[in-house]
Parts: C-alpha cells; structure tokens; sequence
C-alpha cells in the first residue's frame, strides 16, 4: 500500500511482533512507576490551620477532633496513625474524598471552609498532590 503525500511516497507496512512488545512495554512503564517510588516517612503531627488560628494534632490522638471554619464546623478523625476529613459543610466534599494521611509531607485541604491539615515530620517530600 501507498500513499501520496505531496511530492513524497511514505510505504506503509504490517506491524511486527516487536511492535507489540513495544507497546505493551510502553504501556506497563506508564502505570508501574508510582507503586515502585518507595513511601515516604510517616508523621507524628498534623499541624491544622483554619483562617483565624494554627494548632496541631498527634496522630497517637485518637477519636473525633472538630475544626471550626468560616462554613461550619468539620471533624478530623484520627485512627491507626492515620487522619481524614468527615462531615465538612463544603458543598462537593473534595476534601473527604482525599482520603486518610499519614505520611510527612501529605496535605488535605478544604478550600470553601478554609482549613488546611499537613503532616508534619521529618525528611519526606515538600507536598504531595492527589
């Protein structure tokens, strides 16, 4: 099979196997690199900021812990060493779905109330988006 191209003649042919490989290789390259980047330290705290005040909270703390903001009151949980978002009064929920922290460096921000958890520890990454 041939196709015109202006002036010049490009010949088209069947893929081979190594194509396949190739490709197949490509594709597993795209996905395995974000579960072979080792986990980063795990935090003792989360420092809590909300527009008018900064605390922190020991992940060894069990239990409910409110936060107030401009919208309501959210509460943080902390269980197992691990720290999520329930009940916040933003309209989407973002900030719930992002799911428990643990790590140094891991953020949950709930932008409509204005709060904003990071685990704080040593070493670790600057931030990690999700």
């Amino acid at each position: 099979m041939r196709s015109e191209i202006g002036t010049r003649s490009i010949r088209l042919t069947r893929p081979r196997w190594a194509d396949g490989v190739l490709l197949v290789l490509l594709i597993a390259l795209t996905f395995l690199p974000p579960r072979l980047i080792p986990a980063g330290p795990k935090g003792d705290t989360l420092v809590v900021r909300t527009s008018g005040s900064v605390f922190e909270v020991d992940l060894t703390d069990e239990g409910p812990h409110p936060i107030d903001g401009p919208l309501g009151e959210a509460v943080l949980m902390v269980r197992d060493g691990k720290a999520w978002l329930q009940n916040a009064p933003c309209p989407l929920k973002i900030c719930e779905g992002m799911g428990p922290i643990d790590e140094s460096g891991e953020i949950i921000l709930c932008l409509p109330n204005r709060i904003h958890i990071q685990v704080a520890g040593s070493g670790g990454v600057d931030a990690i988006s999700r």
